[in-house]
């Protein structure tokens, strides 16, 4: 397991890498008339955060019924497409890695 852990870790950190070289006006261009980098991103961190909190009431419920939630929503509420490419990178990684730390 630690293994694994560590390996995840790596490839959390190579993303970010990779992600940092992206240019803020490059991460708000949309993508397909959708959603930008910077949105993605965004979704991904709400994505996290929903399943953290799941992952958190699985241990209390004898169902594994959860509410979803509506993506779409949850992106545009958030305003990540005028939020800071360098801040979104930074809380998509450590909410990640927190994750394997727990």
């Amino acid at each position: 397991m630690n293994e694994f852990l560590q390996e995840q870790k790596e490839l959390i950190e190579e993303y970010f890498q990779r992600l940092n070289q992206i240019s803020e006006s490059d991460a708000a261009i949309k993508l397909n008339d959708k959603w930008s980098k910077k949105e993605i991103i965004g979704h991904l961190i709400d994505s996290a955060s929903v399943n953290h909190e799941r992952f958190i009431r699985a241990q209390f419920k004898d169902d594994l019924v959860f509410p979803g939630y509506n993506q779409d929503k949850w992106v545009e509420v958030q305003n990540y497409q005028n939020a800071n490419w360098g801040s979104l990178i930074e809380l998509w990684k450590n909410f990640n890695f927190i994750r394997w730390y727990l």
